[in-house]
Formats: structure tokens, C-alpha cells, sequence
């Protein structure tokens, strides 16, 4: 039952490759590794609809039975498109099956905590799947279509109104969202307001935020600062703030804690990111769960591979796991130096550091930089975008107060 399942998704990938899109599918679901290879070489170039040729040239390095002849007549068994999702929805169904089987084995033979989480994971994901399982009745569909005449619903987890605009309604799932940008010009600032941004408009929203440059007292200053006002230079040295500023610091920390905001900075490599997104994006509603990684370039791959590599891998994984979760997954990256050597130092996707697969990988791409004709002003520019348009935010920004705010 799987090879045909498998087979008929990738006969269809292969005859339509940006129905790739439509479906969110991890490459690690295929029990036939080839399959695995092609649907990623889809995924890949799917932006640019590529011919069978280019797919193969995508794929051969990692084929191991299939050749150019074999995906010629796996596509030549093409016949509708129709019951692609319900497709995608038995494969995650079946490959849920075999780690639950997996994963029952492993707590039998070790009836430990860790292999008892791992199951209650599965089990979690299951019960989601099953919740979205398709009878084929439309009354739930009108009836929230009718309702949202009068009660608009966001189509994602909401930040600025203008970013929202750019990326289709807010940040989707499925989504790899990579802000690049060089040393200094307030990245993680920016994530930080997005943050602030999210759980503000939703208080029900769940953020795992992986800081990999600073530590967790630094990042509640910053987020104090977004709050208050307060520069976080003073606030490391709370001692000396005025009474008043000190009933401002304690109503900020009141406010913080009524969000279900989590920050991780003993969280280095690579597994553990993804144990942690893992274990709690399983567990939250559509729309509750974002996960920020700042930054890419930090993230700890054990092995002696090139830079490079590793970081594909991490980009790779942070996709599988938005894909397989349905979640949004913003990503901070620097960029090259050789920016600052070209009299136009307006960022090129070219300018990501160390590898291509974070272009690859990323649903949209957005760059965050001064223009050389303004001080004043910090821009965001949307270099790649899968589900919208092209174009930049500009943004006023306190760095005292650590707060980005959308300007015309």
C-alpha cells in the first residue's frame, strides 16, 4: 500500500511539480528512499516548474534504483491531481503508524521518560491528524464562510499589518520565514517586536524562541525595553531605576508572564532545537505556535562536514518540522561581508552566508537593512516570497527602546 501511495504522489509532482506547495509533505515519510530524493528535488525547483530533465539532474546524486527511464514512466502513469491532500494525509497516517510502532518498542524495551515522551508525542500527532481528517462535508466550511462576513478570521499568526500583507495574511504553516541581515542592524530586535507584535494581537499564542548569541536575562531586558520604553542598558542595572520606572518594570514583567512566551539559551545544537519544537508545536492549535531561531549560523551540527552542509541540514530540518507540524518557523541569518565592499549595499539573496539552502529552503526570504539614503529609517525587503508578492516595510526604529514601528 505505501509504494502505490508514494508512487502516485510522485507521478503527480512529476506531471504539476507546484503542487508541491499544496501539500505538506516530509521527504522522510517515504519508506522508498528514492521516492524521499525525488519529492525533495520537486520541492526544491517547484518555484521554477521545472521538466522532467531538470528533476532528474536535481535528484541522481542521491538515486539509488531509479533511473531517468524509471521517472519517465512513473509520470507517463499520471492521472488527476484531485486526491493529492488525501494522498499526503495517508502517507503522514502510515508513517505516524511506523513510529508509534517504533516508538512502543523502544519504550518496551526502556520504560524510561524520554521513550514514554516520545510516544505521547506521536500519540498527540496522531490525534491531530485524525482532527483533520476529510469526511468530504462543506457545512462546517460555509458555515465559517458565512460567519466571517461579519467576524473576520486571519489566515496566520499576525505581526505588523504591512508584513502580514506581504506573507498572504501572517505567518502561515508550513512556513520558513529567513530575516538576514549584517551584525548590528537589529535583528533580533526585530524578531523580539515581532514576538511582542504576535502575542499582543493573541494571547493564546506559544513562542519558542532559541537564542543563540545572548542569554535569558539579556533577552527579557529587550523585551522589558519593547514594553517600557526603557533603554536595556539600564536595565541591568535595576537598582538605580526611579520608583516609577521600577512600578513600569514589574507591570512589564506581569504582562510578560501572561504570555506563553518560552526562551531557550542552553538549547544549542541542532536535535535539541528540534526535540523542543517537536514536543510543543505537537501539542498547540493551528495558528498558536511559532518557533524563532537566532541565529542559523550558530546552530551546532556535531561531524566534521563543511560549514555548508551543516547548514543545509539545519535549514532542511527547520522546513521539515514547519511542514510536518503545520507551523511557522522564523529564522535569522547574517549575511556576507561583501556587502559593505558595493557602493549599492541593498542585500541580494547571493549575500546569505554559507550556503544555499537557506534561499532553498525558505517559503519567503526578506532582508533587513538601512537605505543608503536614509538614517532614519530601517527597511525590510521581501527578496523571495512562495505565496505573495515582492516589495519592502519601512520601519522607524528606537534602539534605546528596542521598538520597530511601521511607518508609510
Amino acid at each position: 500500500m505505501n509504494d502505490e501511495i508514494e508512487r502516485t504522489i510522485i507521478a503527480t509532482l512529476l506531471n504539476k511539480p507546484p503542487d508541491v506547495n499544496l501539500v505538506n509533505i516530509n521527504e522522510e515519510w517515504f519508506t522508498n528512499s528514492d521516492y524521499g530524493v525525488i519529492y525533495k528535488a520537486v520541492n526544491e525547483l517547484a518555484e521554477s516548474n521545472p521538466n522532467l530533465m531538470s528533476i532528474y539532474g536535481k535528484a541522481s546524486k542521491g538515486l539509488t534504483n531509479l533511473g531517468f527511464s524509471d521517472l519517465s514512466t512513473i509520470k507517463s502513469e499520471y492521472v488527476t491531481d484531485s486526491n493529492l491532500n488525501s494522498l499526503a494525509s495517508n502517507l503522514h497516517k502510515l508513517a505516524l503508524n511506523k513510529e508509534m510502532y517504533r516508538n512502543i518498542q523502544e519504550w518496551q524495551n526502556s520504560p524510561f521518560e524520554d521513550n514514554e515522551e516520545k510516544l505521547l508525542e506521536t500519540l498527540n500527532k496522531m490525534q491531530n491528524l485524525e482532527e483533520q481528517s476529510d469526511s468530504g462535508e462543506v457545512s462546517e466550511q460555509i458555515n465559517e464562510l458565512i460567519d466571517s462576513f461579519d467576524h473576520p478570521k486571519p489566515t496566520g499568526i499576525r505581526t505588523y499589518p504591512q508584513v502580514d500583507t506581504f506573507v498572504s495574511g501572517g505567518l502561515y504553516g508550513g512556513m520558513l520565514f529567513t530575516i538576514g541581515a549584517r551584525p548590528s542592524v537589529g535583528k533580533t530586535a526585530f524578531s523580539i517586536n515581532m514576538v511582542y507584535e504576535a502575542t499582543k494581537l493573541d494571547k493564546n499564542l506559544h513562542v519558542d524562541y532559541f537564542t543563540l548569541e545572548m542569554n535569558k536575562r539579556e533577552m527579557l531586558n529587550r523585551l522589558i525595553s519593547r514594553n517600557t520604553g526603557i533603554s536595556s542598558t539600564a536595565l541591568r542595572d535595576p537598582a538605580n531605576l526611579s520608583p516609577i520606572l521600577k512600578k513600569l518594570v514589574l507591570q512589564s514583567t506581569e504582562y510578560i508572564q501572561s504570555r506563553q512566551i518560552r526562551i531557550f539559551d542552553k538549547t544549542k545544537t541542532l536535535d535539541q532545537i528540534l526535540s523542543v519544537i517537536r514536543k510543543n508545536a505537537a501539542k498547540a492549535k493551528p495558528n498558536e505556535y511559532l518557533a524563532v531561531v537566532d541565529y542559523i549560523g550558530l546552530v551546532v551540527v556535531p561531524g566534521n562536514q563543511e560549514r555548508y552542509v551543516k547548514v543545509g541540514e539545519i535549514t532542511r530540518q527547520l522546513k521539515v518540522m514547519a511542514n510536518e507540524f503545520n507551523v511557522p518557523i522564523i529564522a535569522l541569518s547574517q549575511l556576507n561581508r561583501g556587502i559593505e565592499s558595493r557602493q549599492d549595499k541593498t542585500p541580494l539573496l547571493s549575500d546569505l552566508r554559507e550556503s544555499g539552502s537557506v534561499e532553498q529552503d525558505s517559503n519567503v526570504v526578506a532582508f533587513l537593512h538601512k537605505p543608503y539614503d536614509s538614517k532614519d529609517v530601517v527597511q525590510l525587503t521581501i527578496a523571495k516570497n512562495r505565496e505573495g508578492q515582492l516589495g519592502h516595510v519601512n520601519f522607524a526604529f528606537n534602539g534605546k527602546g528596542m521598538k520597530f514601528i511601521e511607518v508609510e
